[in-house]
C-alpha cells in the first residue's frame, strides 16, 4: 500500500491525537493489571500521549514541524522535528518506522545540521535506533529520562583548481584548552583550496560535537594553514566567527571556509 509522508494539518493532527488517547487507555489499564499482580513481569510500555499537548502547542505557534505518515487514508505514524518519533499499534512491524527515521535523518541533513541528536526511550527500541545507524551513549545523563543517541552527517565538498593549502581545525574543552598538551575531542585536516576571495575551501565540514556531554559548555576552536597557527579561541566569539566559524540548526559550532585576516597565506 502506497504511504506518504506529509506537513501536519489540523484533520491529521485529530487523527494521530485520537489513536494515542486508545494507546494511553490501554496503557493505563494494563498499568493497573501489573500493578495488581506485584510488578511482575515486563512494565507496559507508554506511547507518547503525555508529550502531545505540548508538541501540538509548538506546532500551532510555529516554533516546531511535525509531519504524518499516511498510509491509503490512514495517519499511522508522526514525527516532531527529532523529538519524538511513534507508529501507530497495530502499524508497526511493517518498516513504517524505518521510513519515517530516514526521512528525519535526510530532514536534518537538508535543514544543514552536522549531528543528530536523539533520546531514546523506551529502552525496548534502542536496537532499532542502533540498526538506523545511531550511536548510542548509555554514560551520558540525559534531561528526558532516555538514552542519548546521535548520528555524524557527514559534508564534503569537491575542490576547484586554486592554490592548495594545508589546514588543521580541531576543538577542546574548555578543561583542556588550559593544560600544557591540550588534547582536542575533534580534529580535521586536510589540504583546502584557496579561493579568489582568500577563503580556504574545506575538503570536508570541520564541526565541533563532544558526545560525552550536553554541549552547554565552552568551546574552544583552534585553526592552522600551512602548519601556521591562525587562531585559538572559544568558538562562540566574534573573532572565531570572523575567521569562519558558524552555528549548524543544531547549535553545533562548524567551518566549511577558513577566512584568515589576510588574502594570501
Amino acid at each position: 500500500m502506497t504511504h506518504e509522508i506529509l506537513p501536519a494539518d489540523e484533520r491529521l493532527l485529530a487523527e494521530v491525537e485520537a489513536w494515542l488517547d486508545a494507546e494511553e487507555v490501554a496503557y493505563k489499564a494494563a498499568f493497573e493489571a501489573w500493578k495488581a499482580n506485584d510488578y511482575e513481569g515486563d512494565a507496559p510500555v507508554r506511547g507518547f500521549r503525555c508529550n502531545w499537548d505540548s508538541a501540538k502547542r509548538a506546532w500551532r505557534e510555529g516554533h516546531s514541524k511535525i509531519h504524518v505518515f499516511v498510509v491509503g487514508d490512514q495517519a499511522v505514524g508522526f514525527l516532531d522535528g527529532t523529538d519524538i518519533l511513534e507508529i501507530r499499534p497495530g502499524f508497526r512491524g511493517n518498516g513504517y518506522g524505518r521510513l519515517l527515521a530516514d526521512f528525519m535523518v535526510k530532514s536534518a541533513g537538508d535543514e544543514g545540521r552536522s549531528v543528530v541528536k536523539i533520546e531514546i526511550a523506551p529502552a525496548s527500541a534502542e536496537p532499532f535506533w542502533e540498526c538506523m545507524g545511531f550511536t548510542l551513549m548509555d554514560d551520558r545523563p540525559s534531561s528526558g529520562g532516555g538514552t542519548f543517541a546521535f548520528k555524524v552527517l557527514p559534508r564534503t565538498f569537491n575542490l576547484g583548481d586554486g592554490e592548495r593549502v594545508p589546514y588543521m581545525i580541531s576543538f577542546f574543552t574548555q578543561r583542556e584548552r588550559y593544560k600544557d598538551e591540550p588534547k582536542a575531542f575533534a580534529q580535521f585536516d586536510g589540504i583546502g583550496e584557496q579561493l579568489r576571495d582568500g577563503r580556504i575551501q574545506l575538503q570536508e565540514r570541520a564541526f565541533c560535537f563532544n558526545p560525552e556531554d550536553d554541549q552547554h559548555v565552552d568551546y574552544f576552536v583552534k585553526i592552522e594553514l600551512d602548519g601556521r597557527l591562525v587562531h585559538f579561541d572559544k568558538a562562540k566569539y566574534e573573532e572565531s566567527t570572523s575567521f569562519g566559524v558558524e552555528r549548524d540548526p543544531g547549535y553545533d559550532f562548524y567551518i566549511e571556509r577558513i577566512n584568515p585576516k589576510h588574502a594570501s597565506v
